[in-house]
């Protein structure tokens, strides 16, 4: 139910990304700032006793995914919103190293890589 874009438009055919997606995208930039300040390069973890666990992990520049909204909101009784679309396609195309989705577009995807393993058997 997270709105993807403001209410209103920001100028004709311009639509801002809604608070909450602009926040998120914020908190998500500040954990992976987080992440490679404190766990960058080679990562040797250890368990509760301060054991090494025997694993190596390499963290140089994580990507990060934010699962947000649903496109359905750029419908309109008559068909999609094209401004709207364009308006959010292009915030989350702009920005670098975070992969936004929709709640819908996750549940395609899954069904589709569901879909070719089940047919694949």
């Amino acid at each position: 139910d997270t709105p993807l874009l403001e209410s209103g438009s920001y100028r004709p055919g311009c639509w801002a990304p809604s608070g909450e997606l602009a926040g998120a995208v914020a908190q998500v930039q500040a954990t992976v700032a987080s992440a490679m300040h404190n766990l960058y390069g080679l990562v040797r973890p250890q368990n509760e006793a301060g054991d090494p666990t025997g694993e190596e992990v390499f963290n140089y520049r994580p990507k990060s995914f934010l699962v947000v909204g649903s496109l359905s909101q750029f419908v309109a009784e008559h068909g999609v919103n094209h401004d709207k679309v364009r308006s959010f396609e292009l915030y989350r195309n702009s920005l670098a190293g975070i992969d936004i989705l929709t709640f819908d577009e996750l549940f395609e995807r899954t069904k589709f890589i569901v879909d070719a393993a089940a047919s694949a058997k």
